[in-house]
Parts: C-alpha cells; sequence; structure tokens
C-alpha cells in the first residue's frame, strides 16, 4: 500500500490600510510514518507553553521556542509550501466601502476570497505530491462546533466555504477523490504547530522585512502564487529563496547559505510596504500577466491562422464563381480577356431612365 504523506495546514495574511496586503495559506508535508516522530518532537520544542501560538510568543519573547519549531520543520518537513495571494485584494473589487458600518465587512470580503483562492492553489499543489490527508485548523469556536452538534451539523457554517473550495477541486477531477480535508483545533495539534510556524515566518518576512525565520526552512520551502501556480521568491538581498536542487521526493541537497539575522524590529507603519512584500507583489503581477515574447508569438499565430483562413476561403469563393463556356483551363488573365465584353456603340446610345432630354 502506498505511503501516501501527509499536509498540515495554517493562515497567516497582512492587511492594512495603504498596503497591497497579502494572504498566506502555508503546509508542512510529512511522509504518513514520520508523522508521530514528528509530533513528538514538534511537542517538545513547544515545551511548557500552553498550545503553541507564532504570534504570541514572539509578543511574549519566546523566539527561541518559534526558532526551535522551524527546526523541527526542517528537521521532518518533507517539504513546505505556501500559497501567497498577493496582492491580497487580487481579483475583488477594489473600491472604498459606501460607508464605516460596510468597511469591515468589505474587508472581510477580500480575505474570505483570498482564501479560497490560496486554498484552492493549495490542495492543487498537495495533490501533486500525493498527500492524502490534509489537516486544516478550524476557524470555528468551540460553541460553534457544539451548536453544529446540536443541530445535527457535521460542520459548523464557519468552515462551510472550505469545504465547498474542496468540492469544486473534486467535482472537476483536479484533485483526487481520495484527498481528504479534514477540520481540527489548532491549539492541540502539534501538527499544526508547525504549519503555523511556517506561515508565521513567511507573515513576518513580507510585514517587516525579516527573513532570518523564513530561511530556517528555505532549504524545505517553496512559494507559489495562488491565481497562477507560479513559483515566487523571497529575493530581498538578505533572504535566502527557496529554490534548489531539492523537491519533495528528492531529498538530497546541500544546505543553502544562511544570511545573518537582522536586528528584531517592530511593525512597520500601516501604510508602509517592504521591500519584500513589493518584490512579491510585482513578481506575482509578472506571473498573471503573459510575457512579451510569448504574446508576440501568441498575436504571431493569431495573424498566420487568420491568413490561412483567408487562403482557404479566396479557393471556396473561386470555385463557387461560375464560369465562362470555353475558359476551362485558362488562367485568370486568360479567361478575363476572353470574356465577351459590351459594344461601345451600344453602349453610347444607352440613356439612363429619368434622364430628360437635352436640346440645343
Amino acid at each position: 500500500m502506498p505511503n501516501h504523506p501527509t499536509a498540515f495546514v495554517d493562515e497567516s495574511w497582512l492587511q492594512q490600510r495603504g498596503s497591497p496586503g497579502a494572504y498566506l495559506m502555508a503546509a508542512v508535508i510529512i511522509d504518513h510514518d514520520d508523522v508521530p516522530a514528528a509530533e513528538a518532537t514538534a511537542t517538545a520544542a513547544a515545551g511548557i507553553h500552553d498550545g503553541y501560538h507564532s504570534t504570541a510568543l514572539y509578543h511574549r519573547g519566546h523566539v527561541g521556542t518559534i526558532e526551535a519549531m522551524l527546526d523541527v520543520v526542517a528537521a521532518h518537513a518533507g517539504w513546505s509550501v505556501v500559497s501567497a495571494q498577493v496582492p491580497l485584494n487580487q481579483g475583488t473589487r477594489d473600491l472604498p466601502p459606501p460607508s464605516p458600518q460596510h468597511a469591515r465587512s468589505h474587508l472581510e470580503s477580500q480575505r474570505e476570497h483570498a482564501r479560497q483562492v490560496s486554498l484552492e492553489r493549495l490542495l492543487r499543489y498537495l495533490n501533486s505530491q500525493r498527500v492524502r490527508d490534509v489537516y486544516l485548523e478550524t476557524r470555528a469556536s468551540p460553541a460553534e462546533w457544539q451548536q453544529a452538534r446540536d443541530a445535527g451539523s457535521r460542520l459548523p457554517s464557519t468552515d462551510r466555504n472550505d469545504i465547498r473550495a474542496y468540492r469544486r477541486l473534486l467535482d472537476q477531477g483536479t484533485i483526487n477523490h481520495r484527498m481528504r480535508l479534514i477540520h481540527v483545533d489548532g491549539r492541540n495539534d502539534p501538527g499544526l504547530w508547525m504549519a503555523d510556524a511556517v506561515a508565521w515566518s513567511a507573515g513576518r518576512a513580507i510585514r517587516t522585512d525579516e527573513p532570518q525565520w523564513f530561511n530556517r526552512i528555505a532549504d524545505v520551502a517553496t512559494i507559489i502564487e495562488a491565481t497562477t501556480g507560479a513559483e515566487l521568491h523571497l529575493n530581498e538581498r538578505r533572504a535566502a529563496p527557496p529554490n534548489g536542487e531539492r523537491d519533495p521526493h528528492n531529498l538530497s541537497q546541500r544546505a543553502q547559505a544562511m544570511f545573518p539575522p537582522t536586528v528584531y524590529s517592530a511593525d512597520p507603519e500601516p501604510h508602509h510596504a517592504g521591500a519584500i512584500l513589493q518584490s512579491l507583489v510585482a513578481q506575482a503581477d509578472q506571473a498573471r500577466t503573459p510575457a512579451s515574447d510569448q504574446l508576440t508569438r501568441e498575436v504571431l499565430g493569431y495573424v498566420q491562422h487568420i491568413a490561412e483562413r483567408v487562403e482557404r476561403l479566396s479557393k471556396t469563393v473561386d470555385q463557387m464563381l461560375p464560369r465562362t463556356p470555353g475558359t476551362t483551363g485558362t488562367t485568370p488573365n486568360q479567361a478575363a480577356a476572353a470574356a465577351p465584353r459590351p459594344r461601345p456603340d451600344l453602349h453610347d446610345e444607352v440613356k439612363p431612365a429619368h434622364q430628360p432630354d437635352i436640346t440645343p
């Protein structure tokens, strides 16, 4: 029986006024047989902390715990992938909300759209890596889960959009029908702790131009653009781009050089977009726009196709035109020369209708 990998998924986003924003959905892919060992190591890395959440640990000064969790990912993950929707509102109407009362709904709508686009891209990628079980952190509270159970529903309404995206891919035949999407409580799942650390490290890079945490897993990570699947790079000068010889099924690769960490800094101003985020937006825009040489080839192909159609149409019209007897086998010029012409004297005697007589 094939040993299909398992994936653990978490999210992160940046949505601030004046910023292009970004939505990130990160997956850690682990071989099925290695999941128990990876979870045990992740539990040890979390230490005595009540559960695990990278953002909370960072604000409490427990950076070492986050780094230990990222090291667990580097040691146990067959691969990690981050599906990035940049800018966050790509594909949605970027109009100002009509009133402050609608502002929150407007932002949530953009974020939900980005989540579904990122999730669909991620599921496609995981399907290509033969993943069968995908564990995704639920967005529903314990109270919402209880309400769903009391109502006889298998899933809270908060998580139903994820299932709709999953079923769309199943209906399209884009993912294997044996892939399962399972919502779980991330507070008590060591697999999701690893995904949380990956999402946080990528999010920290785009928020504050601090890629040193993502560098710890850059040897086993890929960032892909959510709408096209094109690979993106944290190519700011301090960042190690997530590319190289290694892939999810080829574990032999030399370690990439680690860049010296930068000084920890506070979050940027709400209107400021850092160099890494600007670079990712530019790369994503380029990925969504056909290259000039490709566009040229497409235009030339269209022109050639039109020319061929015109030539075929011309031949068809020529075959449909009546031929004058005795011109078979002659060229068009010869046929035109042999065709009868009106007599000049008869032409001169014909008077157009309604033309008055002219008397001297």
